[in-house]
């Protein structure tokens, strides 16, 4: 799982399926790649145009800004404008957010900038002390009051048609949208921002809105949308040598994480020791900390856990320094694994199960579900097979389908919103149109006291009227499929596409009409070693060899038979049959998968299940008593992993 900071905001909890498009090209060519401060020029005065085009440089270039500093700070004298102290402060905050590593400084300059707008009351000084503000508060993930306070910035720009600060505020915006799970809102105001510094030839702003989304898509693992979004953010970087280690850093830390998934290993390596250097030239902890935690994660890729223990302690020391929650939560994640690669099981124990309970308190549900998943391994290399089912139920029953239900939550709340607009505006204009033809009617009737006419009226609207029911009708028609095609996907697996728990709660209400022999056998089947697929031979295989599984399944049981994804490696059956053909029928399910190689794209592998399984004596008892036979497969099902696996057990308690 990526350990990424979207350092322009937000951490990624990785992972609403919403595309914005951008006509032709992602990116529109800037005429200028320098940052956009027409609104600046608008109101300056012909002398202060050296501090702008020092204000320009701080920006794109702050080591070569850094050089001339000495020379316009001789040139600023006390009696000088609002305006040239106003930049030249903004000029040392860009200095230092980029090259230095003194918060004091950074918000002594915040501090001396508000003064100075309150002094003057000059508002656009005003608006911009506030806007560093609120990215200070971001980064110290204040949300609440970085939100309230770029509120207030946004309606300032508007008002003083300051773009450049508008497009900068709606960015930050979306960056805070996307720490609290709105995508579709993060996503629109990024298509805001996107136009906004396009039109304002911000070619700097254009590659970090990028390289925002990429990292968007990385916390969907959409991966080749990340990769496309950040190698397009790199190439304008590039092409304008621009040189800013703290943006510089941030697009090489998410390139990074994209080439694990993308298997690009040696680029992986290359990416990130380059932003380990960048971000050691940057004040931002947030930098250095996912830094830190993505080198850990490619040093334990690679097989060297001892280098990983050492990235990961000075992780954890930096978190702990500035008192960084989430990042503590992390750092014991990456220590966690080390020291799990290392043997070391009691210290992974601890430092694991310390992140789980902190990734708890912070409502991280994707890397709580991770850490669920570490523990479990964790507790079986040590021989406690007990403790590690249940850890391994946690990530197996939520793993998969959390980013299902992400998305199509999202595109359900997409279409329902549109769907009932376009409606409600047919409505309206229906009645609309029936209260004006009405009145017409009327009116026409007591003016000209004519039959004929009002007969060929009242015709025509009734024609027209109809021809609209007809429109209206047509798209409820498209509607309601639509609704069904959605009613499919929530109970169906994306993966294998066959029914999920959702269709089985339906399906038990009606049980006894499946049901030609009496008994039915309730068999819970689960993959063997499924974790060293994936580890071994990449998570592409592992949904391969699911595939397969549930292709084989599908083919063997009868029509009136059930066969449902469970959860991650898990599938559950229900068979009619016999009560003296049970043993008979594991044996065969078993044998279905043993017996058979599996093809994928690793190469041909041998896949085994371990199977718990109990029968029902009547189908109103299979209803009845479901989770008692529920629970009495699932103890079977234990029994034979612990038992060395590849083998079925049925549960001798009945209902």
């Amino acid at each position: 799982m990526p350990k990424l900071l979207n350092i322009f905001g937000v951490m990624p909890k990785v992972f609403l399926l919403v595309i914005i498009c951008i006509p032709g090209q992602v990116v529109a060519n800037p005429a200028s790649p320098l940052p956009c401060i027409r609104f600046l020029k608008s109101i300056a005065q012909k002398q202060d145009k050296p501090y702008l085009e020092l204000y320009a440089l701080s920006t794109v270039q702050p080591e070569k800004a850094i050089k001339h500093l000495p020379k316009v700070t001789k040139m600023l004298l006390p009696d000088y404008s609002p305006f040239r102290k106003a930049i030249y402060l903004l000029i040392q905050y860009n200095i230092e957010q980029a090259e230095g590593d003194d918060d004091v400084k950074v918000q002594g300059y915040i501090s001396k900038l508000h003064k100075l707008g309150e002094e003057t009351q000059i508002k656009w000084i005003q608006a911009e002390a506030s806007f560093l503000q609120a990215v200070e508060w971001v980064d110290k993930r204040k949300y609440d009051e970085a939100a309230a306070l770029l509120d207030e910035v946004e309606a300032d720009a508007r008002e003083l048609g300051y773009v450049s600060l508008l497009a900068r505020t709606i960015k930050w915006q979306a960056n805070i949208d996307i720490d609290h799970s709105e995508y579709k809102k993060a996503l629109t105001r990024y298509q805001q921002a996107y136009d906004l510094f396009i039109d304002c030839g911000d070619t700097l702003q254009v590659a970090q809105v990028l390289s925002n989304m990429s990292t968007l898509y990385i916390r969907m693992e959409e991966w080749p949308k990340a990769d496309l979004y950040i190698q397009q953010a790199i190439e304008i970087y590039r092409k304008h040598n621009f040189s800013n280690p703290f943006a510089e850093a941030i697009l090489y830390i998410n390139v990074s994480v994209i080439d694990k998934y993308l298997n690009r290993p040696q680029e992986r390596i290359k990416h990130i020791k380059k932003a380990m250097v960048l971000a050691s030239k940057t004040r931002s902890f947030r930098v250095k900390l996912t830094a830190l935690m993505n080198l850990s994660a490619v040093y334990l890729d690679a097989n060297r856990p001892q280098k990983a223990l050492e990235n990961a302690m000075a992780c954890l020391k930096l978190a702990e320094k500035v008192g960084e929650p989430r990042g503590v939560a992390y750092c014991n994640e990456s220590l966690g694994e080390a020291y799990f690669k290392l043997g070391e099981l009691e210290a992974a124990l601890k430092h694991t199960s310390f992140a789980r309970d902190n990734y708890q308190k912070l409502g991280d549900r994707k890397r709580y579900i991770y850490i669920s998943n570490l523990i479990a391994d964790i507790f079986e290399e040590a021989g406690d097979y007990k403790e590690a089912l249940k850890y391994y139920k946690t990530y197996a029953n939520d793993d998969k389908e959390y980013l299902f239900d992400v998305r199509r939550k999202e595109l359900f709340d997409l279409q329902e919103k549109f769907d009932a607009k376009v409606k409600e505006q047919e409505i309206t204009l229906l009645k609309t149109e029936n209260e004006l033809n009405a009145a017409r009617i009327a009116e026409q009737k007591a003016r000209e006291n004519s039959l004929r006419v009002g007969v060929l009226f009242i015709l025509f609207v009734l024609y027209l009227l109809y021809r609209r029911y007809k429109d209206v009708r047509r798209d409820n028609e498209v509607l309601e499929q639509s609704n069904a095609e959605l009613t499919t996907q929530s109970i169906q697996d994306p993966l294998t596409k066959l029914h999920n728990r959702r269709y089985l709660q339906q399906w038990l209400k009606s049980a006894p009409k499946h049901f030609k022999q009496p008994t039915s056998l309730l068999a819970l089947l689960d993959i063997d070693h499924f974790k060293a697929i994936n580890d071994k031979l990449g998570h592409d295989v592992g949904d391969q060899v699911l595939i397969i599984l549930a292709q084989r399944l599908k083919e063997t049981i009868c029509c009136d038979d059930l066969v449902v994804r469970w959860g991650g490696e898990e599938f559950l059956l229900i068979i009619n049959t016999c009560k003296t053909e049970a043993e008979s029928v594991l044996e065969h399910l078993r044998l279905l998968v043993s017996d058979s190689k599996f093809t994928t794209n690793g190469g041909e592998i041998t896949v085994t299940v371990s199977i718990g399984a109990a029968v029902s004596e009547t189908p109103e008892a299979l209803q009845e008593n479901w989770e008692s036979m529920l629970q009495a497969a699932d103890k079977a099902l234990y029994n034979v992993k612990s038992a060395g696996r590849n083998d079925y057990q049925l549960s001798t308690s009945s209902s």
